[in-house]
This record gives C-alpha cells, sequence and structure tokens, in this order.
C-alpha cells in the first residue's frame, strides 16, 4: 500500500488525528469522498422536496424516504458477500458507475416532465439497491488504505468528510434548487461520481487474495455471519445501538424537512440549511472524539453520544426560533459522529477479516432498515399529529433508550478484545 513512503517531514505536519491522511491511498479517498458526497446531497435535498412538492403531505416524504433506504438495505446480504468476495476497489468502480447513471436517469424524469409521485418512489427504490451494494463494499475498503493502528482515526475522517460534505452540500443545494429548479442538483451528483472513480483508478494497492473461490451462496453466507455475531458481544451490542440511531436520529433528519417548510417557513434553502448545521456539528467535533477515543472507553463516549442526540432532537421540536434549531442540528451532528464513529471502530477492531464486509453489511441493514421504518412511523406521525409533538416524541424516546442502555451496562460490550487480524486472509478491498 503506497502512502507510508512520505517524508518525515510531512509526518511531522499531522497531528495525530490526521495521520491517516499521510497514506497516500487514503488522501485520494477522503479528497473524492468529499466530492461525491457533496455531489449526493444535492440528490437527497432534491427528491424530497420534489415529493413535497407534488403532493404537500409529509407522509409521502417518509415514504419516498422508506422506498429509497429499505432496499438498501435488503440486498446487504449479497453486497456484503460480493465485497468479501472480490476487490473491493473493482466492487465499487462498478457500484459507483451505477449510481452515476440512475442521477442521470433522475434528471431526465424531471426534464422530461414526469411529476407523478409514484415515479420518483420508483425511482428511489431502485436508487437505494445500487446505494446498498456499493456500503458495504465502501466500508470495508477503509481498513485497507491505513495500517491497523489508524484504523479509529481513519474511519473518525471517513465520517467527517462525509459531514464536511453534508455541511457544505445540502446548504449549496438548497441555494440551486430555489434558483433552477430540482433537475440540475440530480445533474451535479451524477458529475460528482467522476471524482471516486478516478481516484479508485489512481490508488497503488497490494495485490490481496480473493475470498472464497466456491460459489456464492448470499443466504447461507449470510446465516453464517448472524451465527458470528451472535458469539461476538461487542458486535451484538453495536448492531443494536446504531438500530436507535437509524430510528430515531437519521428518521428526524429526514423529516427535518417539515420542520422547515411548515413550521419555520424557511423552504428547501432553510431544510439545506439545517442539514448543514449537522455536517457542521459533525466536523467542528471530529478531533475531539478521536481525542476522547484514546482517554475513555467507547461505551462512556456511546452513552454521552446517544444522550446529546436525544437532548438535540427534543431541543429542536420545542425550538421556537429557526437560530435555536439550527443550534440544536449541530449539537445532533456532534453526537451524530461520535455515536457513528465509535461503533463503526468498535466493530472493525473486533471482527476477523475475512468476514468484515458481511458483518458490515449486517451493522449498515440494521441502521439502513431502521431509518425507513423510522421515517415511516415518523411521517405518519406528523401527518395526525403534527411536527413539534411528533419530534418531541422521538426526542424523548430516544433519550429514555439511551439512558436505559447506560445505566444497566448494555453498552460495555463495545470494550471487549480485539479480533484476529491476518493480512494474509483479507478478500480484497465504505463510504
Amino acid at each position: 500500500m503506497s502512502g507510508g513512503s512520505d517524508s518525515t517531514g510531512m509526518k511531522r505536519q499531522f497531528p495525530s488525528s490526521m495521520a491517516p491522511l499521510r497514506e497516500r491511498n487514503f488522501r485520494l479517498f477522503w479528497i473524492s469522498g468529499i466530492i461525491s458526497n457533496t455531489g449526493r446531497w444535492f440528490q437527497a435535498i432534491a427528491i424530497p422536496l420534489i415529493v413535497l412538492q407534488i403532493t404537500g403531505s409529509a407522509g409521502w416524504v417518509g415514504i419516498a424516504g422508506f422506498a429509497q433506504l429499505l432496499p438498501t438495505a435488503l440486498v446487504g446480504p449479497i453486497a456484503g458477500a460480493i465485497a468479501d468476495r472480490h476487490p473491493r476497489r473493482r466492487v465499487l468502480l462498478v457500484t459507483q458507475s451505477i449510481q452515476a447513471v440512475l442521477a442521470l436517469g433522475f434528471m431526465a424524469m424531471w426534464f422530461g416532465g414526469v411529476r407523478g409521485v409514484w415515479a420518483y418512489v420508483g425511482a428511489s427504490v431502485v436508487a437505494g439497491a445500487a446505494g446498498g451494494l456499493n456500503l458495504p463494499a465502501w466500508q470495508a475498503f477503509v481498513s485497507e488504505l491505513v495500517p491497523r493502528d489508524q484504523l479509529m482515526g481513519a474511519i473518525t475522517l471517513n465520517s467527517a468528510q462525509f459531514n464536511a460534505a453534508r455541511m457544505i452540500g445540502p446548504a449549496m443545494a438548497g441555494v440551486m434548487i430555489a434558483a433552477v429548479g430540482p433537475g440540475w442538483a440530480f445533474g451535479v451528483n451524477a458529475v460528482s461520481y467522476i471524482a471516486v472513480l478516478v481516484a479508485l483508478t489512481m490508488m497503488q494497492l497490494k495485490a490481496l487474495p480473493l475470498g472464497r473461490s466456491t460459489p456464492m451462496r448470499p443466504m447461507r453466507e449470510f446465516a453464517e455471519t448472524l451465527r458470528y455475531i451472535r458469539a461476538k458481544p461487542g458486535i451484538v451490542t453495536a448492531i443494536g445501538a446504531v438500530s436507535l440511531i437509524g430510528f430515531f436520529g437519521l428518521s428526524v433528519q429526514a423529516l427535518s424537512v417539515v420542520m422547515a417548510e411548515d413550521v419555520f417557513g424557511r423552504g428547501g434553502s432553510g431544510f439545506g440549511l439545517m442539514l448543514s448545521m449537522v455536517g457542521l456539528g459533525a466536523v467542528m467535533s471530529s478531533p475531539a472524539v478521536t481525542s476522547l477515543a484514546g482517554r475513555y472507553r467507547r461505551a462512556r463516549i456511546q452513552a454521552v453520544a446517544l444522550v446529546l442526540y436525544g437532548v438535540s432532537i427534543t431541543i429542536l421540536a420545542v425550538s421556537p426560533w429557526f437560530l435555536l434549531a439550527l443550534v440544536a442540528m449541530m449539537i445532533m451532528g456532534a453526537a451524530h459522529i461520535a455515536s457513528a464513529s465509535t461503533l463503526n471502530t468498535a466493530i472493525q477492531l473486533q471482527v476477523d477479516e475475512a468476514v468484515r464486509a458481511k458483518v458490515l453489511s449486517v451493522y449498515l441493514m440494521t441502521l439502513l432498515a431502521a431509518n425507513p421504518l423510522g421515517q415511516l412511523g415518523l411521517g405518519q406521525a406528523i401527518e395526525r399529529f403534527g411536527p413539534r409533538p411528533s419530534f418531541a416524541a422521538a426526542g424523548v424516546a430516544m433519550l429514555a433508550t439511551a439512558l436505559f442502555l447506560g445505566v444497566t451496562g448494555r453498552l460495555r460490550g463495545l470494550d471487549v478484545g480485539l479480533g484476529h487480524d491476518d493480512p494474509l486472509e483479507v478478500s480484497g478491498a465504505h463510504q
């Protein structure tokens, strides 16, 4: 793996939290990820705004989110098996290309005059499936780009680049959509994938042995993975905690479009700004998250992060001012990156390399299945009770569950020992 031969002078320029950026391959991955994820937010903002514009219904926004994210979760067994069996760089080249083509398809639909809500829901299903095929390979690929002792830093920086894109992408998308409509937002997303494709091509990776040579049996391998996970208490704990984030935290972020539109009257630009504040909070807190990881147990960091998550959602629900809502979104971003980085690291440090992508696919399936279920439930609650009571209930529920996990010690599994890490067992090539 290239990048380790950088000069000692260059090494001195990086604090420990930024050390993974000394690795050339990780730098390419990180920079291209910011570009691509910024473009992805253009599409992520455009779709709920289109659905809300066509239907005027928060319930339909929740359905559209459900339609995209559920397929992402359902393809997990296949995606994990593929990513553990084939070189992950090759998998990513294919999945990123497919997503670029689908973005162009959304663009063609809008400029072609398609205004039926089911057309966008159906296209979201296809886009969700393509994204699901991409995710396990992207997550597992990080472990190939840095030394093991820099894995926590690399995972946190990977989350930081995603949130840096969240910081600028939604705000830029909101302004662009307000000025010229959503069609060009899909075009920006399509073009942004070029950065990742170029970066993947430029990487110099060691030739690693592939996984199994036997025919792929995704469901059998998925069952084997579940048995493996059940024997790893720390991984079970991480998957349980991430379901809480998906059901409450990510659902609130997605449906904050209703708060922006109906409560604060800020429209698409307000929605983009709210999501940007989540990214800003995450980026600003990233160095602290990396520093805390070396001083405190992962269980303690996770407990505090989940409590902050619940508090921020509750503040958002009751805020009388848009400015205070933006502060709540920043706190939410800081809580999210602390929680996500801790859970991802706990898994990556405990999993055996030969099943890394398959275990990560189960982790991501849980997150991505909980998210659309949460969006569906929260969307229907908003239709019946209104946004403020529904968001407040979500915040209180998340806060109560987080306190339960912390008080009962159920998060201690995050601190168990490490898994086996033999480079000869690596099977090939996360966002």
